[in-house]
């Protein structure tokens, strides 16, 4: 029997917007090599993978290129999902075992909330070849467990960035994230997460970065 696999735009309300994620409720546990094949050929940021369970879901997320410990956009995309087509009735909250440990999904109204982990950065050197691979002088660098947080003088050195996305992947981390204050009213940040070295050159929008 096939197995089906959704693809939701997570992070807007307007279609081929946001960023989208492809789903897939699987009825038992599959292989990794099986799993990563799939995210391959589907070719988007992440592809996630869902395993009822006893209380809740296993989930598990996959890129093009590797598996990884967190994901917010496809973890949003999932609890949509079972809500909309009626494997967790609406007032249920969305339950899911991951490397991360416990997340949750609660409906509110027309919205989802999702309770993540907080992985704050600590201030840290810059890493060799971070500023010549971004082509920009950070006016600080802090790093998690994750992520290296990069922030730049103005909205439009954001905007600009053309990385060396070569560079980047030889870095020890999941991605980079590079931001600043907004200059654009109604905005308090921007900010761009290039992943080239998890097989995501630039997340469209991301959720755990």
């Amino acid at each position: 029997m096939g197995l089906r696999i959704s693809q939701v735009d997570a992070f807007t309300d307007t279609p081929f917007e946001g960023n989208p994620a492809a789903v897939c409720l699987l009825p038992s546990a599959r292989d990794d090599g099986w799993m990563q094949s799939v995210a391959r050929e589907m070719n988007l940021s992440e592809t996630a993978f869902l395993v009822h369970q006893a209380d809740g879901f296993g989930l598990r997320w996959f890129t093009p290129a590797v598996e990884v410990a967190l994901c917010g956009h496809a973890t949003l995309a999932s609890a949509h999902l079972l809500w909309e087509e009626g494997h967790l009735p609406p007032a249920r909250q969305a339950r899911f075992h991951t490397k991360s440990g416990l997340l949750t999904g609660d409906r509110a109204g027309e919205w989802i909330e999702l309770d993540f982990p907080a992985k704050r950065e600590e201030a840290a050197p810059a890493p060799p070849g971070l500023a010549e691979a971004l082509g920009v002088t950070p006016t600080y660098v802090g790093r998690n467990q994750f992520d290296y947080l990069v922030e730049v003088d103005a909205e439009a050195t954001v905007r600009r960035l053309t990385p060396n996305h070569a560079a980047l992947a030889a870095l020890p981390v999941r991605g980079v994230i590079v931001t600043s204050r907004a200059d654009s009213a109604g905005y308090d940040f921007v900010s761009r997460f290039f992943a080239p070295g998890s097989g995501v050159p630039e997340d469209p929008v991301t959720g755990s970065a």
